[in-house]
C-alpha cells in the first residue's frame, strides 16, 4: 500500500506540481466484552526484553510514565538495536519456517513484477521522460524515450545498483530537456545526494549536491540555473527545519533565496520548511512554506528576478487561506482554496505589471464532487475532483461559466496533472483498483491516450470490487472498498487498511500488487475515514488532532459492517497501519481486541506524545498537535499507542490485545525507529506471554520508499505469513 506508507513531508506537488480519545467507543462497544482469550497462535513471542528504567512526568495534567525514555537518546541506540535486532532473529525465525512463507515469496514476485511498470511520466522538448521499472529490477531506472524513425526508442540514464542498496527518489528535466537532475540515496534512508546527468550522453556533469532530502526536487529556472535546498545543518537545529533553497549553476555557485534565517519575507519559521516551484510557463515562481500539512504559504516572484540571486517575493497567501493548488496560463493564475468551501474553489487572477496579483474572481466551486487538482491550458481549466474516493476530471473552456465532465474509461485515481511546455494540453495518468497505470493527455476537453501503460498482474482483473458504507457511532455514513474473489460466499481472513491523515484519502483506486495477492485468496478491505479526503476538507479537518477520534471510531465501523454483512469474522480480522496510519490503526485495534484479532504496524507513529523528539516531529504539529499547548498534548495522548495500550492494561489486568507485527526500518528518516521500538518493548512487557507480539527490524531499509524490489517482497511475504498465522490459515 505504498501510496500510504509515507510519513509526508512538504507537499510541494499539491500546491505545484502545477506542476482519539483513548475511550472513545462504537456505536456497538457497550454490548462488546471488554476481554477475551486469546486464540491460539501458531508462533510465539521472543522472549527478549527490553530494559527498563524509571521515568514519570506530568504534562497537561496527565501523568506518564516512559520506562524507555531512554531509547531516544542517540548515545545509546546500539543497545535497543540489539534488542531489536534480536527480537527479530526469534520472532522472524518462526515465520521463515512457516510451509506459507515461501509460497507467498513466489506469488508476490509474480503479482508485483508482472512485466514493464511505469511512472511518473514527464515530456520536455518532444522527449519522454519516465520512471521504468522491469522484471528483476531493483528499483525504477530513469529512462528517456524519443522517437525514431517514428517510433519510441527507450534510453536509460540512471539505474538503481544491482543490490537495491541506491534508489532514484526524485528527478526533474531542463526546459531545454538537456539535463536530467535526480536524488538517489542509499539503504532507503531518502536523504541523498543530486545529480546531473547529460541527456545526450548520459554522463554526469555539474557538481553533486547534497545531502537532500528525498522529496526536495530540484526545480528548474532555465537550461543551467535550478534551485536545490539541501538538509540544514544539524549542529544548528533541526535539519529539516534549518533547511535554505539555493540558486546554483548545475550544483555549483549557490545563492540563498528563500528559507531558514534570511530576512523578512525570505526566511522561513520552523517547523516550516522552504519550497520552490516554477508555474507553467515559466514566467513566474512560487517561494512556499510547508509543512506535512494541507496548505502553504505562497509568495511570488518573476522566474527571472529568482534566476538571478534577486527574487521579488510577494505574499500571495498564507495558511489561513488554505491555498492547496496553483496553476497559471500565461499572467492568469488560478488558486485553488478550501477556506470557505470545503469541496474546493478556483479563484483567478492576473498578475500586474508591478509583480502583484489583480482582484482575484471565483471561476468554480466543488460540490459533491470535491475539487482536488487543477491545470490550466490555453484553451481552458482542467479540474480534478474526487468522491468517496473516486476520481473525475472536468473542463472549463475559456470564457465558459459551465464546466464539461472528461468521461474516464474506469474508476480511477488521477495522480497528476502536468502542463504540457507549450501550455496547449496536460500529461496525467489514471490508476485503478485492478487496473495498473495508464497514460494519458488531455487536449481540447478530451481524454487521449499517450500509448503507454504498465503491465498488470493477470490474476488481479478477475477480482471483484465492491464500494459499500458503514455507519459510525455519531451516524456518518463511512465509505470503504472491499475487494475478494467474486462469487465467494461466506467469512473470509480478512485485513482492513486504512490512513486518515493529511487528508489522503484510504478509498481512493490504488494499485497495490502485493496487496492484490493477498485479495487473490482473501479479503482486502480499505476504510476511507475522516482525516483523508473522501468528502473535501471538512473530512479531513473531522479526523485530525483533537477529531481523530472520530476516525478511530470509522475504523471499528468498518469492521463491525464487514462482521454483519457475512464477510468475515473477529477472529479472521485484522487492520494493517502503515506511517501517520500509527496514529488510527492500533488504537482501534486496542480499543476493540473482541473485534481485531490482529494489527500490523508499519514503520508507524505510536507515540504521539513524542513527536518532539524525533527530527521529522515538528513538521507534523499541525495535522497532529501541537505538544507545547493543553490541547494539542491532549490530542496526542488520544492518538498514542503507547499510552492507549497502557491505559487498557491499567483498567484490566485480564486485558489481552491483539496479535501485533510491528516493523521497523533503521534507516527510517520520516518515523524515527526507536518509536515503534518502544511500542514493541512496551506490548511485549505487557502482554507477550498472553498474546503473539512479533517484531520484524530490517536494518537494510528505512520507511519502505526506495526500498529494493527483493526487500519488499521479503517483509510483504512475513506480513501475509504472519496474518495467515494468527487469523487461522492452515496451510
Amino acid at each position: 500500500m505504498s501510496r500510504r506508507s509515507r510519513l509526508t513531508r512538504p507537499t510541494v506537488l499539491a500546491i505545484a506540481s502545477l506542476v482519539s480519545s483513548a475511550s472513545a467507543t462504537s456505536r456497538t462497544a457497550a454490548a462488546q466484552p471488554a476481554v477475551r482469550a486469546a486464540t491460539a497462535s501458531p508462533f510465539t513471542s521472543p522472549a527478549a526484553r527490553l530494559a527498563t528504567e524509571a521515568f514519570t512526568e506530568t504534562r497537561a495534567g496527565i501523568t506518564i510514565s516512559d520506562p524507555y525514555r531512554w531509547v531516544e537518546q542517540p548515545e545509546r541506540a546500539a543497545d535497543w538495536t540489539a534488542w531489536l535486532q534480536q527480537a527479530t532473529t526469534q520472532g522472524m525465525a518462526q515465520v521463515a519456517s512457516r510451509p506459507a512463507r515461501a509460497a507467498w515469496v513466489t506469488a508476490l514476485q509474480a503479482a508485483t513484477q508482472p512485466g514493464t511498470r511505469y511512472v511518473g511520466l514527464v515530456e520536455v522538448a518532444g522527449k519522454q521522460f519516465v520512471r521504468r521499472t522491469r522484471v528483476g529490477d531493483q528499483g525504477s531506472s530513469l529512462v528517456v524515450r524519443e522517437r525514431v524513425n517514428g517510433a519510441w526508442r527507450e534510453r536509460v540514464l540512471f539505474a538503481p545498483s544491482a543490490t537495491g542498496d541506491t534508489a532514484m527518489n526524485a528527478f526533474s528535466i531542463a526546459p531545454d530537456g538537456e539535463t536530467v537532475s535526480l536524488i538517489a540515496s542509499a539503504g532507503g534512508s531518502e536523504v541523498g545526494d543530486v545529480r546531473f546527468l547529460s541527456v545526450r550522453t548520459g554522463r554526469e556533469v555539474g557538481t553533486r549536491f547534497g545531502p537532500v532530502w528525498g522529496e526536495a526536487t530540484p526545480e528548474w529556472l532555465d537550461a543551467r540555473r535550478v534551485v536545490l535546498i539541501p538538509l540544514g545543518d544539524a549542529s544548528g537545529g533541526n535539519p529539516f527545519s534549518t533547511m535554505v533553497a539555493y540558486v546554483t549553476t548545475l550544483g555549483a555557485d549557490r545563492t540563498p533565496i528563500f528559507g531558514y534565517g534570511l530576512p523578512g519575507v525570505q526566511g522561513t519559521t520552523p517547523p516550516e520548511s522552504p519550497a520552490v516551484a516554477v508555474l507553467p510557463g515559466g514566467k513566474w515562481t512560487l517561494a512556499l512554506g510547508v509543512g506535512a500539512r494541507a496548505d502553504a504559504r505562497v509568495l511570488i516572484s518573476p522566474t527571472s528576478a529568482v534566476a538571478a540571486g534577486q527574487p521579488q517575493w510577494r505574499p500571495m497567501a498564507d495558511y489561513d487561506d488554505r491555498v492547496n493548488y496553483i496553476t497559471a496560463s500565461g499572467d492568469r493564475l488560478y488558486l485553488l482554496t478550501t477556506r470557505t468551501q470545503s469541496g474546493g474553489e478556483v479563484l483567478t487572477t492576473t498578475m500586474q505589471a508591478d509583480g502583484r496579483p489583480g482582484p482575484m474572481e471565483r471561476v468554480a466551486v466543488g460540490d459533491s464532487v470535491s475539487i482536488t487538482m487543477i491545470a490550466a491550458t490555453t484553451d481552458g481549466l482542467y479540474m480534478a475532483g474526487t468522491q468517496d474516493g473516486a476520481a473525475s476530471i472536468r473542463f472549463l473552456p475559456n470564457g465558459s461559466r459551465t464546466p464539461v465532465s472528461v468521461p474516464l474509461p474506469f474508476e480511477a485515481s488521477v495522480e497528476a496533472l502536468r502542463v504540457s511546455p507549450d501550455g496547449k494540453s496536460v500529461t496525467t495518468s489514471l490508476v485503478g483498483w485492478t487496473q495498473p497505470r495508464v497514460f494519458y493527455a488531455l487536449r481540447a476537453g478530451r481524454l487521449q491516450p499517450l500509448g503507454l501503460a504498465s503491465s498488470g498482474w493477470t490474476p488481479a482483473r478477475t477480482l471483484s470490487v465492491r464500494r459499500l458504507q458503514a455507519r459510525s457511532a455519531d451516524g456518518t455514513m463511512v465509505p470503504m472498498v472491499v475487494i475478494r474473489r467474486p462469487g465467494v460466499r461466506g467469512p473470509q481472513p480478512t485485513v482492513i487498511d486504512a490512513y486518515g491523515s493529511y487528508g489522503v484519502p484510504t478509498a481512493e483506486p490504488l494499485y497495490a500488487a502485493s496487496w492484490l495477492a493477498w485479495a487473490s485468496s482473501h479479503t482486502l478491505v480499505y476504510c476511507g475515514t475522516r482525516g483523508g479526503n473522501e468528502r473535501g476538507r471538512a473530512w479531513h479537518d473531522a479526523g485530525r488532532e483533537a477529531n481523530k477520534k472520530n476516525a478511530h471510531a470509522d475504523l471499528i465501523a468498518c469492521g463491525e459492517a464487514l462482521v454483519q454483512q457475512g464477510l468475515t469474522t473477529p477472529a479472521m480480522l485484522a487492520v494493517t497501519a502503515t506511517s501517520a496510519g500509527g496514529l488510527l490503526g492500533p488504537i482501534a485495534a486496542l480499543q476493540r481486541p473482541d473485534l481485531f484479532r490482529a494489527v500490523v504496524a508499519r514503520v508507524a507513529i505510536l507515540n504521539a506524545t513524542r513527536l518532539e523528539a524525533m527530527a521529522n516531529g515538528p513538521n507534523q504539529y499541525a495535522e497532529m498537535g501541537d505538544p507545547a499547548t493543553e490541547a494539542g498534548f491532549r490530542a496526542l495522548v488520544a492518538q498514542d499507542a503507547v499510552l492507549t495500550l497502557q491505559q487498557r492494561l491499567t483498567a484490566d489486568a485480564r486485558y489481552v490485545p491483539p496479535a501485533m507485527l510491528v516493523t521497523v526500518g533503521l534507516n527510517d528518516q520520516r518515523v524515527a525507529p526507536w518509536m515503534p521500538a518502544k511500542f514493541a518493548a512496551t506490548a511485549l512487557a505487557a502482554a507477550g506471554d498472553r498474546q503473539t507480539i512479533l517484531v520484524r527490524a530490517d536494518g537494510r531499509q528505512g520507511h519502505g520508499i526506495g526500498s529494493g524490489a527483493s526487500l519488499v517482497v521479503e517483509e510483504t511475504a512475513d506480513v501475509f505469513t504472519f496474518l495467515e498465522g494468527v487469523l487461522g490459515v492452515r496451510r
